[in-house]
């Protein structure tokens, strides 16, 4: 390659949009581009000569990137990139995909980062908004199906005992009939921030569908069923007056619960908390 050639590709690598850098076999950053070094913060990319690629990751991605560096070094095709959090000099995490470049070198590789922060943050609100009830804020039922299946097959794991309760608000229907929709729904918000806070956050509570909501109540043994119950409409009384709504909110709650003797699905939690709910509401 030609001397004046040569400088053509140093100055498009230097002026590309993305950054990239070339590391020792040690991830010691031997070189980089502008764009590199204000992805990290800085101004000038000589200050990041001699540094290792770690210092500006969070602690948790120190492992996956150093068995990322040991493939491409070993010229393992099977991983060619890594998404990563970065801390930058700004001390604000980002971040990052980092994509090895099959490039021919004695030592060392070509990486190509590129910041993925804000892909990832509409990712994140995407997911949220689709696993969430837009009028309570709570799990909607996927949201809640989701959650809850994880932590009951932790449970399970750790074999603690979970409550199920299946909660319906009392003549909703004749709230909505009688003082409109929009009444209806300052019933369920106010459920719903009253289910929050007489629940502790590690709780998984979700809007199963109307005026049904769900609380998979965790490491809660079955004897406590009455006194979660009872403290919740308590709290619903409490803050049907304090609101001066035109009627009082009252909810019938049934339960179901799982243990190491008699481990249930989520499924059959549901299935057994709606049919004692149910019969509960016809006493």
């Amino acid at each position: 390659m030609s001397h004046a050639l040569d400088s053509t590709w140093k100055a498009l690598v230097e002026n590309l949009p993305d950054g990239v850098c070339y590391v020792s076999m040690e991830g010691i950053v031997l070189h980089a581009n502008r764009s590199f070094a204000s992805l990290l913060g800085f101004s000038s990319q000589q200050v990041l000569f001699g540094l290792s690629l770690l210092t500006f990751m969070h602690p948790d991605y120190h492992v996956p990137m150093e068995d990322f560096l040991h493939r491409i070094l070993q010229k393992d095709k099977s991983l060619s990139a890594i998404q990563v959090q970065i801390l930058g000099s700004d001390e604000n995490q980002r971040w990052m995909e980092i994509r090895w470049i099959d490039i021919p070198v004695e030592e060392g590789a070509f990486l190509v980062v590129r910041d993925l922060t804000s892909y990832k943050t509409l990712q994140e609100e995407l997911l949220l908004q689709a696993l969430t009830d837009e009028l309570t804020g709570l799990y909607n039922r996927r949201g809640f199906r989701m959650m809850a299946e994880q932590e009951l097959k932790h449970c399970h794991r750790l074999k603690t005992e979970v409550v199920l309760l299946s909660i319906d608000i009392d003549t909703f229907k004749q709230i909505n009939d009688t003082y409109g929709h929009d009444e209806g729904d300052r019933v369920l918000k106010l459920v719903a921030k009253t289910l929050e806070t007489s629940f502790r956050s590690s709780d998984i509570i979700g809007r199963w569908g109307g005026d049904e909501f769900l609380v998979l109540a965790l490491d809660a043994p079955s004897g406590t069923v009455d006194l979660l119950a009872a403290r919740f409409k308590q709290a619903l009384c409490d803050i049907s007056q304090r609101q001066g709504l035109p009627c009082m909110i009252a909810v019938t709650i049934g339960s179901a619960f799982s243990n190491a003797k008699t481990i249930s699905t989520l499924e059959q939690l549901i299935q057994q908390a709606d049919k004692a709910m149910y019969a509960n509401k016809r006493r």
